[in-house]
């Protein structure tokens, strides 16, 4: 089954171009070596954004925790952002 992670992010400066890029070109493909099958960088607000990302099974994303973790420190350190929460599930209906 599925399995799902989604952090909460804010930023203290508004989004650029700079920031869009490096989350697809640095973020997501180092997400997907992690083994995920998709992650989705998505805007809440003028200042928030989210990160759902899916992997295969519970196995897969707890063996990425870590790694993940890694990561967005990296990313809390490039860029002006905070990670703010997290919450973790088996997908249970997708489409």
């Amino acid at each position: 089954m599925a399995y799902g992670v989604i952090s909460q992010w804010t930023s203290s400066a508004a989004f650029d171009a700079a920031m869009e890029a490096e989350a697809r070109e640095k973020y997501i493909p180092g997400i997907k070596a992690l083994g995920a099958l998709n992650s989705f960088f998505i805007y809440t607000g003028d200042t928030t954004f989210n990160v759902v990302t899916i992997y295969p099974d519970e196995a897969t994303a707890t063996a990425a925790a870590e790694k993940q973790k890694a990561m967005r420190a990296q990313a809390a350190a490039d860029m002006p952002i905070k990670m703010v929460g997290e919450a973790r599930g088996a997908v249970f209906a997708s489409s």
